[in-house]
């Protein structure tokens, strides 16, 4: 009987082929931002090759400021909150700090005050 149920039973999902670099992050972001959140899930798919949920859920992660593709290896917290500040992206480094040390929103915007700016 078993084999008689296995033809009712979905196919197990593709694992996701690449993940989300930089440039495609920079890419997905600019597409959130011109308030194009369908191609932007789209271009998710293409980069990633994630299943309709999946990309949406990223890109929702994204647009909300938490997910961000991996640092560069070396590059310090304050060095990425830098960069982000040099963008006028304020509130991004704000929640990124809080995601990443477990600050609460006003102790991360302490800290990103408390930086020296170049």
């Amino acid at each position: 009987m078993a084999g008689f149920f296995d033809r009712f039973r979905k196919p197990e999902p593709e694992p996701v082929s690449a993940e989300l670099d930089q440039a495609g992050y920079e890419e997905v972001l600019d597409l959130i931002r011109a308030d194009r959140k369908v191609p932007a899930v789209k271009r998710i798919r293409e980069l990633t090759g994630m299943g309709l949920v999946q990309a949406k859920d990223l890109a929702d992660a994204i647009e909300e400021g938490r997910w961000a593709p991996f640092p560069a290896p070396g590059q310090s917290l304050a060095d990425r909150v830098r960069a982000l500040l040099s963008q006028d992206r304020v509130a991004d480094a704000v929640r990124m700090v809080a995601q990443e040390t477990g600050m609460t929103e006003d102790e991360a915007s302490r800290f990103i005050d408390g930086l020296d700016q170049p």
